[in-house]
């Protein structure tokens, strides 16, 4: 899953200033020294492991913990506006002036709203929130009901509450679990994309995927996700998808409560996926209550370290055409040169299921847990392709597939990868998901046929399928953006 974040630090401080005053802050923040550059420290910090999503990578941030400190030359900070929203520092390239001016708690009366409010939207660098002041819904309890999470959450727009209650009804009840790792969380109008963020320890929800009437969605902001043309430079696309009852995209289901909670809870699980990779279940009662928020996350420990210590994705080429397809990387001439053919022979030789996974640690865990519990919860299979990408797309019957899988993470080299996950961040059903993958076996698209047509897995099927009908008729995922 910005955006509003890019996962680099702008317009703090730069070059050789830069250096020093990392020197500088190490010292301070771990020495205990001059409380304004353990402010500014707080904001480096948070920046530099700063993790979106639901679309947006942030950067490969480094799993090594800060060094201990070394001895450095004498930096004068500069001044710090400890007044100025830190939403507004660290993502500079969105603006959340109409969230703070439209925010409210959905259960009106709500004693925590305030405390909420201040916490994930009116947040400065003058007054840092700790646990203390909100907790993890999972430090107060185990299993989270429905009205526990609607105590968390805030809105721009009162139809967002009711509908995210109705949408909480529809959850099975290993979503309501995964809840425990989040402060808050927060749907706006104006959030593009969805986004968790552990300086506050709540998750930002785009509610393009939640509305269901044209009254709703026209209150929506319609600005396009920064990175919608990014990968538009290449020969190639990886599009993806989840199945319905083997033959249909969930896009493509009637928009209903229905279909809507079902796209719900792939959002859902993917950011709180993050949300429990800082925080996950095993962390909860050791967690420091005292300190800004920032300081009390899981370092070295963290689930998604520990996957790449362990089973690391190791192809460069992917890694590559990742950094421009969701970081704004510059482009190498040759990686313009490549074709679907090119990429359908790399991909496959590595242990990721999604293209998506290669943007950062963060977003290969959050891709694993996805597509695992998405099948778990509701049979949805998920397929990942690699086609051309024509310099027109307007059908999906150029969309020719060079390689493609249905229920990639059956494969046996990258289950163990989601079960690893699964143990660390929602382990009451861990070996269920894991048995449930166990049994089925990753299923093969038809090379040189179309993307749409290849959603039904029966060859004689998918001959009848007429283009008038059928492919000018599916819908076509946004390019390069995770799948919802």
């Amino acid at each position: 899953m910005k955006k509003a974040v890019k996962g680099t630090v702008k317009g703090t401080v730069k070059g050789t200033v830069m250096k020093a005053l990392m020197k500088a802050l190490r010292s301070a923040l771990i020495g205990k020294q001059s409380e304004r550059i353990q402010r500014l420290g707080c904001a480096l910090a948070m920046t530099l492991a700063m993790t979106a999503c639901g679309g947006g990578g942030s950067s490969k941030v480094s799993s090594t913990p800060w060094p201990q400190p070394v001895s450095s030359p004498a930096v004068t900070p500069p001044p710090v506006d400890t007044n100025a929203y830190i939403m507004d520092e660290f993502f500079p390239d969105k603006r959340f002036d109409g969230l703070r001016s439209l925010v409210r708690p959905a259960n009106p009366g709500n004693p925590l709203a305030e405390t909420l409010i201040n916490c994930t939207v009116k947040m400065t660098e003058a007054n840092l929130c700790s646990f203390s002041q909100i907790s993890l819904l999972g430090m107060e309890t185990n299993s989270p009901t429905i009205d526990q999470v609607m105590d968390r959450v805030l809105v721009s727009h009162d139809w967002m509450a009711v509908r995210m209650r109705e949408v909480l009804t529809q959850m099975p009840p290993e979503l309501l679990l995964i809840m425990r790792g989040v402060t808050a969380i927060v749907i706006s109008y104006d959030i593009r994309p969805s986004f968790y963020w552990q300086g506050t320890g709540a998750i930002y929800i785009d509610p393009e995927r939640l509305w269901l009437t044209t009254a709703e969605q026209s209150t929506i902001d319609q600005t396009p996700d920064y990175r919608s043309d990014l990968g538009n430079v290449f020969q190639f696309y990886m599009p993806a998808r989840y199945v319905y009852e083997g033959e249909t995209d969930l896009r493509s289901l009637e928009r209903n409560l229905a279909s809507v909670s079902m796209r719900m809870a792939a959002l859902f699980y993917h950011e709180l996926a993050h949300a429990n990779d800082f925080y996950p279940p095993s962390s909860l009662a050791t967690i420091n209550r005292s300190v800004p928020m920032y300081q009390a996350v899981l370092t070295g420990s963290r689930p998604s370290n520990l996957l790449q210590g362990t089973y690391p994705l190791t192809s460069e080429l992917m890694y590559r055409l990742a950094g421009v397809s969701f970081r704004s990387e510059v482009v190498r001439a040759a990686d313009r040169l490549l074709t679907a053919e090119d990429v359908a022979a790399e991909f496959p030789l590595d242990v990721a299921n999604d293209f998506y996974n290669y943007s950062s640690a963060r977003e290969d865990l959050a891709m694993l847990f996805e597509e695992a519990m998405m099948l778990y919860s509701y049979g949805l299979d998920r397929d990942v392709a690699v086609t051309d990408l024509p310099e027109l797309l307007e059908s999906c019957s150029q969309l020719l597939v060079a390689w493609g899988q249905r229920n990639r993470l059956s494969d046996s080299s990258v289950l163990p990868r989601a079960t690893m996950i699964l143990e660390a961040i929602l382990p009451e059903v861990a070996a269920e998901v894991t048995s449930l993958f166990e049994d089925r076996v990753p299923i093969q698209m038809r090379v040189g046929e179309n993307f749409c047509s290849n959603i039904v897995i029966n060859p004689a099927a998918a001959r009848s399928l007429v283009l008038s009908s059928s492919e000018k008729s599916a819908p076509l995922p946004e390019l390069f953006l995770p799948y919802l």
